[in-house]
């Protein structure tokens, strides 16, 4: 009886310390996902000569407000932010998880064929895991006037 009171003592702590860590496990996991998904549609716009957007889409359209729904990346061949008949697409990110929050102040980023996005589609990404408990730090991934993204920590969740 003893041992078995010890033994539920020690994973009460243990459970204790495990959901933060899966916490910040997801959200490392997600903004290297969503890094990797930026870096692929500047290189796929620069490799094919043409536009390339990633967006979440509401019907059809990029929409700024469900960025924590799935992300789409495509070709962007006829209005931009708009996926068309002619539009093709080239990646599908599944939704993140209900508990955590992601935005973006804009409704899409748009890489031109030189890799730069197009207009004023640089910015920040914010993503920040909720876990009720533990107040974690949240990731940014931000993107430069010239195409590339950064992933830093932040406190701004």
């Amino acid at each position: 009886m003893v041992l078995i009171a010890i033994l539920s003592l020690l994973l009460h702590f243990a459970l204790f310390e495990f959901k933060p860590m899966l916490a910040k496990n997801r959200l490392d996991n997600r903004v290297h996902e969503i890094k990797r998904a930026l870096h692929f549609a500047r290189l796929k716009a620069q490799s094919s000569g043409s536009r390339v957007t990633f967006c979440a889409l509401n019907n059809n359209r990029c929409e700024k407000k469900l960025w924590h729904k799935s992300l789409t990346v495509f070709v962007d061949r006829g209005n931009i932010g708009i996926f068309e008949n002619s539009d093709t697409i080239l990646l599908e990110l599944e939704a993140i998880n209900s508990l955590d929050m992601f935005t973006y102040p804009r409704n899409s980023v748009t890489f031109g064929p030189s890799g730069i996005p197009m207009a004023l589609n640089n910015g920040t990404f914010l993503y920040c895991p909720e876990y009720k408990k533990e107040s974690l730090k949240g990731l940014s991934i931000t993107i430069s006037p010239i195409g590339r993204a950064r992933v830093i920590d932040t406190d701004k969740c």
